[in-house]
């Protein structure tokens, strides 16, 4: 049985081999191919073949001839059969290579373990490199509590790993209680600009930042002023009807 997910379908040739199929028949066929190619055949017993088909047995009868053209004697399948040799022969290329890798690999670990070995015994005096990679390793571990704290901290918690290896950086040019102080800062930031990135933040040495407060947003209007309270002037009721008056002796005038 071919345990590939994927089938080859030179769509020209089909369209060729399959103008004579009605929708239904189309559908069969597909179906057909496709359980040969992962069974590398397809069963004696033609009920099961129509079943397979997803045909009734009135279709079936209907449909058997046209089907059989496209298969060879007990329903085998030519094309099928080549496609399926050359795919198993990739198959064992592509695993003899893989093995050969392995193989590869294997010797060549032992051959530095061997090496690593030799190297711990000699008397030069020079630590092994994989001392070295190993301390490095162990420093980034110690401040792996510095960045929860930080971590917890800072308000966009987002790209966690690239926020660790900016902060292991950033913890050399400055101390801990200096980044943690600045990210706490700038978590209670009042204006409405975007939360900067963590990684970012860390990489551009945004503790250090001293940002201007913002401008005081203008007040609400008062209601029923539209925006214009200081362009108007209260008047009593008393001053509205003197002023009327005025205005409609001047235009008797």
């Amino acid at each position: 049985m071919s345990n590939r997910a994927w089938m080859p379908l030179h769509i020209a040739d089909y369209l060729a081999d399959t103008g004579h199929l009605t929708a239904t028949e189309h559908g069969a066929y597909l179906l057909l191919i496709m359980h040969y190619w992962q069974n590398g055949s397809l069963p004696e017993n033609e009920r099961v073949i129509a079943r397979i088909a997803k045909l009734s047995p009135e279709q079936w009868e209907e449909s058997r001839e046209m089907l059989a053209m496209l298969f060879g004697p007990g329903w085998t399948h030519k094309r099928i059969d080549a496609e399926l040799s050359k795919a198993d022969e990739i198959i064992e290329k592509r695993r003899a290579a893989a093995e050969s890798r392995y193989s590869k690999g294997k010797k060549d670990t032992s051959d530095a373990n061997a090496m690593h070995g030799q190297s711990k015994c000699s008397d030069t005096g020079v630590p092994p490199l994989t001392d070295n990679h190993s301390s490095s390793l162990r420093s980034q571990d110690a401040r792996a509590p510095d960045f929860d704290q930080f971590w917890e901290v800072y308000p966009n918690k987002v790209g966690e790993p690239a926020a660790r290896k900016a902060f292991s950086k950033a913890a050399v040019r400055a101390t801990v209680d200096e980044i943690i102080a600045g990210a706490r800062a700038y978590a209670g930031k009042t204006d409405d600009r975007q939360w900067c990135n963590p990684a970012t933040w860390l990489s551009e040495d945004r503790w250090k930042d001293q940002p201007a407060k913002p401008p005081d947003k203008p007040s609400a209007p008062r209601p029923g002023t539209n925006g214009l309270s200081h362009l108007q002037k209260f008047q009593s009721r008393e001053e509205y009807l003197a002023a009327e008056k005025a205005r409609a002796e001047r235009s008797f005038r």
